[in-house]
């Protein structure tokens, strides 16, 4: 192509048709310039394709993210639903004048409720790599930017009440350590080698039901669980959000 528009010059300047040398020039200026306007538009369109591309794959990755934390965290609120239920039962069994014993119930309040402790384990992996590596701003929706930074933030200072609620369930712990024999299933003290007579049992939970420090140890406790559930379950609405909007975006 170049030879034919070097001969159609050289032609031109042999005839001395410098009125045509002339429009011819600015005609091959113009091809020039629309060859070079071709060519960046073609490579914004790779660009875009390309970004295109990555942006759907951290879609993908952050829909598997929060879909495997609502797993999580619906599987923690229930469980410490089921915790603040327990050990709401041994307070209120503990706040009797004439406190029935009940082996077994006393054993199940105590082991499910106030001996228990959930916090969901949530995952952050692919946000965390996209911010480190400057590609946030490769997502397109700033709704999604916008609650996944909130969601972040509150997973970084939401749980402030973990040590504290800790705190409590170690000193429980300690109080109640000398009636261990008696909490424990039957299974668990066979296995153990562990002899522990009928008497003792009712002996070890009197012990226990009559502990006001145990008692003013379960109630704080309970309380800071049932904080943590309304916390888990904002970051659920969260997480409903954070999905609904990576599948509109995904299929759009």
């Amino acid at each position: 192509m170049s030879k034919i528009f070097r001969k159609i010059r050289q032609s031109l300047l042999t005839k001395n048709n410098f009125n045509q040398y002339f429009l011819y020039a600015i005609g091959e200026i113009v091809l020039v310039v629309i060859g070079i306007l071709i060519a960046l538009q073609i490579n914004n369109w790779s660009e875009t394709r390309k970004r295109e591309i990555e942006e759907e794959k951290l879609l993908i990755a952050l829909m598997e993210d929060f879909k495997e934390n609502k797993i999580r965290i619906v599987d923690a609120i229930d469980k410490e639903m089921d915790m603040i239920k327990m050990s709401k039962s041994l307070i209120q069994a503990m706040q009797q004048d004439q406190k029935p014993i009940n082996m077994d119930s006393i054993r199940f309040w105590v082991t499910s409720g106030a001996k228990s402790w959930w916090k969901a384990e949530l995952i952050t992996g692919t946000y965390d790599a996209m911010v480190n590596a400057g590609k946030i701003e490769i997502l397109e929706s700033d709704d999604l930017k916008r609650v996944l930074s909130q969601f972040t933030a509150d997973i970084n200072s939401g749980f402030e009440d973990h040590q504290e609620s800790m705190s409590y369930l170690i000193e429980m712990n300690k109080i109640s350590a000398d009636i261990t024999p008696a909490l424990i299933h039957d299974i668990q003290r066979t296995n153990l080698g562990l002899v522990v007579a009928n008497e003792d049992f009712n002996e070890s939970i009197e012990s226990l039901m009559n502990n006001d420090v145990y008692l003013g140890l379960l109630i704080s406790k309970t309380w800071l669980e049932r904080l943590r559930i309304d916390y888990q379950q904002k970051l659920h609405g969260y997480i409903d959000e954070i999905i609904a909007i990576c599948e509109s975006e995904l299929n759009e």
